[in-house]
C-alpha cells in the first residue's frame, strides 16, 4: 500500500479497531472519489442517490468507508437524501470514528451553503464536531496556491467551519501520484483527533470519580492552599537575602515561581496548567474552551508555583480578541507578589503558520516590549512527534516557528498529554531558575 517511511509508520500505528468513515457534502462534492482514493480503489460510483458501504485493508487495519448521497445548497434537500443521510449513519455501526466533510476547492462557502450543511447535520442527530475533518477535494485547482492561503481568502464562515472542527482539514488533488502522500497525512490527523478524544473522556471520567474524594478532602486542601500562600509571604517578607536573618522552619529558601499560560484556542494550556501541578486544577472542555483567567497554586519539586491559565486567540475570529487582551493584561496581577513571571507560549505540535506567527507577535505585544526575555514555548502534544525530533519538527515548519523560537532566546520545553513526565516539570522549574 503506502509505504513512505517514517509517514508510514505514523499512520499505521493508529486506532487499533476497525476504523469507520462517514463521507458528507453537497451534490458533486467529489465524495465518492475521495473513498476510492481512500480506499485504494474504484469501489464507488459517481451521481451517488444511495448511501453504501465498502470495505478495505489501509496500514495494515480493517477500514469502512460509507458514501452518502450531497444535499443541496440552491434548493431545498429532497428528503430522500435526507433519509439517506441517515441510513448512511447507521451503515457505520455502532457509530463513524470519523467524519469527513467534503468541500471542493472551487466552490463557495458562504453562508447559504453553511445554513445547507448545518440543516442536514442537524437531523443526524450525532456528535459531529469532535469527529469532524473538512476535507478539500480538487487540490490540483489550487496551482501554486497552499491550501492554507485558500482557507485564508475564502472568508470568516469557512473559518468558523474549521475552527468548530478543531482546525482539522487535508486537501486532496486527483492526481494519483499525490495521492498516497495525502491519504497518510489523513490518517495522521485521524490518529490525533482520536487520541485527543479518548484523552478528552478519559480526563471527564477522571474528574467524575475524583469529586467524592476531593470532597473528603476538601478541609485538608484548603489548608495545603493556606500553607502555599504562607510560605510565599515569608519568602516575601522573611527571606529577602539581609545577613543574618534566619529563615523559618518548613519553608524553602527557593523563589517562588509563577507561570502565565499563553496561546491560541484549543492549544492545550489547561492541560499543560494541570501537568506543572499535577492535579486536575484547570477544566479541560472538549467543546468549549477558557473564557476568563484562573489561578491555580501548588509545591513542586519543593518551590511554591502559581499557574495561571488565560483564554486563547483565535485566528479565525471566534473569540474576542478585546476581551482576550484585557484578560491577559489582567493576568500578571494573579501572580503572588516577589514571584518570578514566566510565560508559557503554548504551541501545539502540529502545523505552523504565517497567520499563527503574526498572532502570537500581536497578543504577546499587549504584554510590552520585554515579554519575550520572560517566554518560554511550551510544546504541547508532544506525543504527536512520534519517533521525529523536535529539532526536525521545527526545520520542516520553516521561519515562522523559527522566528518565535529565536524571540524567546531558543527557551523551550515539550510536554506530552499521554504521559506523566515529572522530569519535563523538573527540567522547566530548573530552566526558569536558572534563567535561560
Amino acid at each position: 500500500m503506502i509505504k513512505n517511511g517514517n509517514l508510514y509508520m505514523a499512520a499505521a500505528n493508529g486506532p487499533e479497531t476497525n476504523l469507520s468513515m462517514l463521507l458528507l457534502g453537497e451534490k458533486q462534492s467529489g465524495k465518492s472519489s475521495v473513498g476510492n482514493t481512500i480506499l485504494g480503489r474504484r469501489a464507488f460510483q459517481e451521481n451517488t442517490t444511495r448511501s453504501s458501504r465498502e470495505n478495505g485493508t489501509v496500514f495494515g487495519k480493517q477500514v469502512t468507508v460509507v458514501d452518502t448521497p450531497g444535499w443541496f445548497s440552491c434548493t431545498s434537500t429532497p428528503d430522500r437524501v435526507t433519509q439517506e443521510l441517515l441510513r448512511g449513519l447507521t451503515l457505520c455501526s455502532p457509530e463513524p470514528h470519523v467524519i469527513l466533510l467534503v468541500l471542493p476547492t472551487t466552490s463557495v462557502f458562504g453562508q447559504k451553503e453553511w445554513k445547507a450543511m448545518e440543516a442536514q447535520l442537524g437531523l443526524l442527530q450525532t456528535s459531529i464536531w469532535p469527529r469532524a475533518i473538512v476535507l478539500f477535494t480538487h487540490g490540483d485547482k489550487l496551482g501554486v496556491l497552499r491550501i492554507q492561503e485558500h482557507i485564508r481568502q475564502k472568508g470568516r464562515t469557512l473559518h468558523w467551519l474549521l475552527e468548530r472542527c478543531g482546525n482539522r482539514y487535508q486537501a486532496m488533488t486527483n492526481q494519483p501520484s499525490a495521492s498516497d502522500t495525502q491519504v497518510t497525512e489523513l490518517f495522521k490527523k485521524i490518529r490525533s483527533m482520536m487520541a485527543t478524544n479518548n484523552r478528552s473522556w478519559e480526563i471527564q471520567n477522571m474528574l467524575y470519580t475524583n469529586l467524592r474524594r476531593e470532597a473528603r478532602m476538601e478541609g485538608e486542601r484548603s489548608r495545603q492552599d493556606g500553607q502555599v500562600e504562607v510560605e510565599m509571604r515569608e519568602r516575601h517578607d522573611v527571606w529577602d537575602g539581609r545577613p543574618g536573618q534566619r529563615q523559618r522552619s518548613g519553608v524553602s529558601s527557593r523563589l517562588a515561581l509563577s507561570f502565565i499560560l499563553l496561546g491560541k484556542r484549543k492549544s492545550g494550556k489547561s492541560s499543560a496548567g494541570n501537568i506543572i501541578l499535577d492535579k486536575e486544577k484547570f477544566e479541560v472542555y472538549q467543546y468549549g474552551q477558557t473564557t476568563r483567567c484562573s489561578v491555580g497554586h501548588g509545591t513542586v519539586s519543593g518551590r511554591a508555583v502559581t499557574v495561571v491559565d488565560t483564554p486563547g486567540w483565535s485566528l479565525y475570529g471566534l473569540a474576542n480578541a478585546e476581551e482576550v487582551v484585557t484578560e491577559l493584561n489582567q493576568s500578571t496581577s494573579l501572580c503572588p507578589e516577589g514571584s518570578k513571571v514566566t510565560f508559557l507560549l503554548a504551541i501545539p505540535v502540529d502545523s505552523f503558520y504565517e497567520e499563527d506567527r503574526g498572532a502570537v507577535e500581536e497578543f504577546l505585544g499587549t504584554l510590552g516590549d520585554d515579554v519575550w526575555r520572560s517566554t518560554v514555548v511550551l510544546f504541547t502534544f508532544g506525543e504527536e512527534l512520534s519517533g521525529t525530533t523536535l529539532e526536525k519538527h521545527v526545520e520542516e515548519n520553516g521561519e515562522p516557528l523559527q522566528e518565535v523560537l529565536k524571540k524567546c532566546g531558543h527557551r523551550h520545553v515539550v510536554f506530552s498529554t499521554e504521559t506523566e513526565d515529572v522530569h519535563r516539570v523538573t527540567h522547566l522549574l530548573q530552566m526558569v531558575e536558572r534563567g535561560n
